[in-house]
């Protein structure tokens, strides 16, 4: 499945294409493979008792999320931990799978 990543900063805009492949799992967590910008992800995301969480062990990376379809905020804890380009790309590519598992 492609995807579209976008970075808006001020009046510049800049996108690029991202890919989801062997999405899995069920009942509120799930794992998927994620390429985009030459890079690959393993992200693994779900929910908890108090709410939402992404992991991707490949890079070492965790943290809460809001819900899966907020992107602005799941951003922002992700660009806490990585760039700005790779936290727009996983929390892309956790939205776009969430409408599909849930829509």
């Amino acid at each position: 499945m492609e995807f579209k990543c976008i970075n808006s900063s001020g009046k510049r805009k800049i996108t690029w294409p991202g890919k989801i492949n062997n999405i899995r799992g069920s009942k509120g967590n799930y794992e998927m493979e994620v390429t985009a910008r030459g890079c690959f992800y393993h992200v693994i995301f779900g929910s908890h008792a108090y709410g939402n969480y992404v992991c991707v062990p490949n890079w070492n990376v965790g943290c809460e999320l809001a819900d899966y379809t907020d992107l602005f905020w799941n951003t922002e804890r992700l660009s806490r931990i990585i760039n700005n380009q790779d936290a727009i790309t996983i929390a892309t590519a956790v939205r776009e799978v969430s409408q599909i598992l849930n829509g």
